[in-house]
């Protein structure tokens, strides 16, 4: 049996929506196309409550879940992920789906054993200059280690989890990406990032009614930096050279200059005072060569 068949059985697509969109039933269509037996979830912002109160009804041969009509689409995926039962999550664009090419190298790479797969993001290599908002995902991943993952977050679709790393997470945590994603590589999960082809990236307008304005993503970009820096400190785990900040706290111990650069008690010759008296030595012979030049 075809392994890409046994993981569309246990696949989940997750795609966030609201009540004015007009292309999900296209994109639910081409989604079955290539993932025939996947769990379909679509989660509408806005949409109004059934007469009998059922808040999950069946479109498309899609489970469609109400949320609130001013939900963003991080806490609409949330929700998703807390009906879906599949042991691969693949969350999507309302906008944009995946070509079959391009999933099946996603999904590959969940076979190969990572938990976690983000969109790859040329950051850096475009001609344009990047935007305030990407230079917070990329400034997020140098924080974390991650350098080579530029611009790509959890903010943006798609984006693929398996079980273990929704568990990890906990789905709560996706309605906030930037600390989802702090706590995927503080938990040690596998992460990669895979591109997508051209022809499956379409230009379409975004959606606003499901966007986040700029400072809320700030804030929580903000509040994800805070959680990661906890279990460090105050530099990040940043190396503070030879300083000894803590003498500051030390009245009367050692001279204002020992603060920063703790001299030894053995006079060593090659120690911080004799580095110190060749820079003056040298100091002193450009001075009297100076002097010496005929003006």
């Amino acid at each position: 049996m075809d392994a890409t068949h046994d993981v569309q059985g246990l696949l989940s697509v997750i795609i966030p929506t609201h009540d004015q969109a007009r292309n999900v039933e296209r994109l639910v269509h081409a989604v079955k196309q290539v993932t025939p037996g996947a769990e379909m979830i679509i989660v509408c912002a806005g949409l109004q409550p059934h007469a009998d109160d059922i808040s999950v009804s069946y479109v498309w041969g899609a489970k469609v879940i109400a949320a609130e009509s001013n939900a963003s689409s991080s806490e609409c995926r949330a929700i998703g992920a807390k009906h879906a039962t599949g042991s691969v999550l693949l969350f999507l664009d309302e906008r944009n789906g995946l070509s079959q090419a391009c999933y099946k190298k996603w999904i590959a790479k969940v076979q190969q054993g990572y938990d976690v797969v983000m969109c790859a993001d040329d950051f850096g290599q475009a001609k344009t200059k990047p935007g305030s908002v990407r230079y917070a995902f990329s400034f997020l991943n140098q924080l974390l280690g991650h350098r080579q993952f530029g611009s790509a977050s959890l903010e943006k679709a798609p984006f693929i989890l398996n079980r273990k790393a929704l568990e990890t997470i906990d789905f709560r945590a996706l309605c906030i990406p930037a600390v989802a994603l702090v706590k995927a590589v503080k938990k040690g999960l596998a992460i990669t990032c895979e591109p997508i082809e051209r022809s499956a990236r379409k230009r379409l307008p975004p959606s606003q009614a499901l966007a986040k304005p700029k400072s809320v993503l700030f804030e929580e970009h903000a509040r994800a930096i805070h959680m990661l820096l906890q279990d460090k400190n105050e530099r990040g785990a940043m190396p503070d050279g030879e300083r000894h900040r803590i003498l500051a706290q030390e009245t009367g111990l050692l001279h204002l200059r020992s603060v920063f650069y703790q001299e030894s008690d053995d006079k060593e010759a090659d120690g911080w005072g004799a580095k110190r008296k060749e820079r003056t030595k040298r100091i002193r012979k450009r001075a009297q060569r100076h002097k010496r030049r005929p003006h």
